[in-house]
């Protein structure tokens, strides 16, 4: 099957240096999405509309080829592969409009419950004990934040985080089923997708603050973060990606805190603590046998 081998040392190393640097540009995105001072779903057009044109420009320059022809070069699996990445971000940033940013992060955290599971049931994908462990584990750390969120955030955002993480694990398995797929294309077609989606609620009535915002988010951190996440996929199991995610917990947390002086419920560090002793505990390993 394409895309499940095993990797070799240097792949290997590729794709943690794509899996870390991804979720440390991630990190950041939620901080931009909170600094916007706009509707949700106003967002999510400009972010949308915002990947759209940058990936479409770096796509033209680099296969000298329009953003058409590119989608239709990848077929429905592209198609698949885009939507997912489009409802990844969409329910991201309204979660992270609608509940706290701490909260958010956390659930993300348990990526690696949603990636492993679809992984072995759609593609048939084995992941190691470990990885399954702290899957497992993580996902109580998920019930302990959402518990959480009853006092200080609010359940219908945290159910939002949980569909993203879904919607992540989801495309991962496409993405790591079809290796040849553009990377570049699929996140710029799902910025399209979004963009679309979101058009009744687009204004144009932004301040500079929030202009800026918007471009950063849209035209810099997501489309590098998203394509350097899909690229992982060619060397990393989709459990394996799924594993990064508590850099990004960890550091959006505490970009949250120091930005807006967002200090997280107790349950939410019982929960994030949770999820991140389980993931830390398999990374190690990890580590040692790409070495």
């Amino acid at each position: 099957m394409p895309g499940t081998g095993a990797a070799t040392e240097p792949s290997r190393r590729t794709g943690l240096l794509l899996g870390v640097g991804g979720m440390v540009v991630l990190s950041t995105d939620s901080l931009f999405a909170r600094a916007a001072d706009a509707d949700r779903f106003d967002i999510v057009f400009w972010v949308g509309l915002c990947t759209a044109a940058v990936t479409s420009v770096i796509g033209a320059v680099r296969h000298r080829a329009g953003p058409v022809a590119l989608v239709r070069r990848g077929g429905r699996p592209l198609l698949l592969a885009a939507a997912l990445q489009a409802t990844t971000l969409t329910c991201f940033v309204v979660a992270v409009r609608t509940t706290a940013v701490a909260n958010v992060v956390a659930i993300l955290a348990a990526a690696p419950l949603a990636a492993a599971v679809l992984a072995r049931v759609l593609i048939g994908e084995r992941s190691t004990r470990r990885v399954w462990t702290a899957a497992a584990v993580s996902g109580v750390g998920v019930l302990v934040v959402v518990g959480g969120s009853l006092g200080a955030g609010d359940v219908r955002g945290d159910l939002l985080a949980v569909g993203a993480i879904v919607a992540f694990g989801s495309g991962a398995v496409v993405l790591r089923r079809h290796p040849e797929l553009d990377r570049t294309t699929v996140v710029g077609l799902g910025g399209a997708l979004m963009a679309l989606v979101a058009s009744p609620a687009a204004t144009t009535s932004h301040d500079v603050g929030t202009w800026a915002a918007l471009v950063a988010m849209g035209a810099v951190v997501g489309p590098t973060a998203r394509v350097m996440l899909a690229a992982a996929t060619r060397h990393l199991t989709v459990a394996e990606v799924g594993l990064f995610a508590p850099l990004e917990t960890v550091l959006a947390t505490v970009w949250a805190w120091l930005a807006f002086d967002e200090v997280p419920a107790a349950a939410t560090w019982v929960g994030a603590a949770v999820v991140l002793a389980a993931l830390v505990g398999a990374n190690v390993p990890l580590r040692r046998a790409a070495r």
